[in-house]
């Protein structure tokens, strides 16, 4: 019983650990410290936070205080969608159906399985694509 508990304190205290990471980056992006926002939300993606690697996609593929790398942000986009992280899908399913140059090829049949899977997680704008 008391391992039991143990491991429940453990997870909780994880999950309140990975969600102070990820709204840490959050204050230190809004503040304008984007220095300081890449290297929490990398370390939240090497941690296996997929949030993480969901919103250094992002930057990537902006060139949002970075130097703009559409294959990195594909990377980090994929790497968020088979880890879970919807939003992952839903980007990286964007940039299938378009075709985004060097980042990747145009290729819709891959976009639709990632809308399929974003719609099954509930986010409408995935049913819409």
């Amino acid at each position: 019983m008391k391992m039991i508990i143990l491991t429940i304190l453990t997870i909780g205290l994880s999950n309140v650990l990975n969600a102070t990471i990820i709204e840490d980056g959050v204050k230190a992006y809004n503040s304008g410290d984007k220095i300081k926002a890449i290297e929490l939300w990398s370390k939240a993606c090497d941690g296996g936070i997929m949030k993480g690697c969901y919103n250094l996609g992002l930057m990537y593929y902006n060139g949002d205080g970075v130097r703009q790398n559409k294959i990195k942000a594909k990377d980090l986009y994929t790497k968020a969608c088979n880890g879970g992280d919807i939003k992952g899908c839903f980007s990286l399913g964007f940039m299938y159906v378009n075709g985004d140059g060097d980042g990747v090829r145009q290729n819709k049949i891959k976009a639709k399985d990632l809308f399929t899977k974003v719609c099954d997680g509930g986010i409408m704008m995935g049913c819409y694509n």
